[in-house]
């Protein structure tokens, strides 16, 4: 059995959140997902004018209805996959650089895998886009010129990036 994982990325701050991972994503599931979604946007401190979804039928009117007033949904047309090439392409970023590399026996360990790479992602990943630059999303410029360079890794080396340590 394959486990699926619910995706919502904000545009404007490129940050992702993931739902917990589950065998069987039904519409009461999506539903829920979609209020743990609207509680991250709260806690980033960002707003979602617009919901972009595909066609699948768990995106049903009630979910959608959940989104009002804060958000209008929009749907993709049918068998139109580059109608969304935001989550297409991090979606294939996150298969390419991370499960791809893993086999997954439970949900809990594909939660882990996906909330550590995640982490990285919205944190010390690179993000390349118009006014983003290259850069981190969230991060600190301030010149470090003293400290020993140190390499943090994750997921067996899957994840790694740079940094210096505090004098």
């Amino acid at each position: 059995m394959n486990g699926s994982v619910l995706i919502f990325i904000h545009l404007g701050s490129r940050k992702a959140y993931a739902s917990p991972a589950t065998y069987s994503p039904h519409e009461g599931w999506v539903v829920q997902q979609g209020r743990n979604a609207r509680m991250w946007l709260e806690d980033e401190g960002l707003d979602a004018r617009y919901l972009v979804l595909d066609r699948d039928t768990k995106f049903s009117a009630h979910f959608r209805e959940s989104w009002k007033p804060d958000a209008r949904c929009l749907r993709t047309p049918p068998r139109a996959p580059t109608a969304n090439a935001y989550a297409e392409s991090f979606i294939g970023t996150l298969k390419h650089e991370c499960l791809n590399h893993f086999v997954c026996f439970s949900p809990q360990q594909l939660d882990r895998i996906v909330s550590l790479w995640l982490a990285h992602y919205n944190s010390v990943r690179p993000h390349q886009g118009k006014g983003i630059g290259n850069n981190v999303l969230d991060a600190d410029f301030r010149p470090q010129a003293e400290g020993e360079v140190r390499c943090k890794r994750q997921l067996g080396g899957i994840i790694a990036h740079y940094y210096r340590e505090a004098a």
